[in-house]
């Protein structure tokens, strides 16, 4: 394990209703039963993701600021910290922010939509790291440089479950000895009863959130098949199964889970 940096500083209450001022749509895709019958990526999506990232996952902030903090303790010189399935890049700019001057390092993202990216240039402007970002599909279009940390939050759980190993293998390569790959996911619960329960704390979530049953309802009817979450002991074997010893759960709530395995 390298030497810990500083840690990062959690963003107040005033940044997080500054930030929530700042976005200019708010996510209506399914309002009034309308919307897509797939969810896709698209530049309608696009517009309102920063939205539904923020009303839709539980605790999305705090995530943010762990990932952060675990890529803080990771990042080395002459490095890379990638984030696959970048989308508007929200998270390279606060790590570009949250980084102490670190020689050599460099945050790349990528994504495989257009739109995304397209919105994340705009943000990723004026830092104190510059940010490199790649068009191409995870599932076999991209390569990885000398790399000390991973970050794949809320991505995994879109790539077909037969392409998901190889993925993992090819992150767990392309890391450096002493590299961290940092994942968060919406997971199943191990239990039928129980995994009903959190989905149904998860619609209250959304509900609290400004959505309405419609709209819950027509998501997620969008998401079937494209989404398609695991059980936590799935992913946790398959990380083992890829080469990395130390994995374990930093965060939990209900149906989202984030891992950090260490190679």
């Amino acid at each position: 394990m390298p030497p810990r940096l500083p840690s990062v500083r959690p963003t107040t209450r005033r940044e997080r209703i500054s930030h929530n001022r700042e976005l200019k749509n708010r996510d209506d895709l399914f309002r009034n039963g309308k919307g897509p019958e797939k969810f896709e990526f698209n530049e309608q999506v696009a517009s309102v993701f920063d939205d539904m990232l923020d009303r839709s996952v539980p605790l999305y902030n705090e995530c943010r600021n762990l990932t952060i903090a675990w890529c803080l303790r990771l990042a080395r010189p002459q490095s890379c910290v990638y984030d696959l399935g970048c989308s508007t890049g929200t998270l390279l700019a606060q790590l570009a922010w949250a980084l102490p001057e670190i020689s050599g390092l460099r945050l790349i993202g990528i994504d495989n939509s257009k739109p995304m990216l397209d919105k994340a240039r705009e943000k990723l402007t004026d830092l104190p790291y510059p940010v490199d970002l790649i068009e191409a599909d995870l599932d076999g279009g991209f390569s990885m440089d000398r790399t000390c940390a991973v970050v794949m939050n809320y991505t995994l759980q879109f790539i077909p479950p037969e392409k998901r190993l190889a993925l993992i293998k090819k992150i767990f390569n392309g890391l450096d000895s002493g590299g961290g790959f940092i994942l968060i996911e919406k997971v199943l619960s191990e239990d039928t009863q129980l995994n009903k329960a959190f989905i149904e704390m998860h619609h209250d979530l959304k509900h609290d959130q400004g959505y309405s049953n419609l709209e819950i309802a027509k998501k997620r009817d969008a998401l079937e098949n494209v989404l398609i979450p695991w059980k936590l002991s799935q992913t946790t074997q398959m990380l083992h199964e890829s080469g990395f010893n130390a994995v374990d759960v930093f965060f939990k709530w209900n149906n989202f889970a984030g891992l950090v395995a260490l190679k």
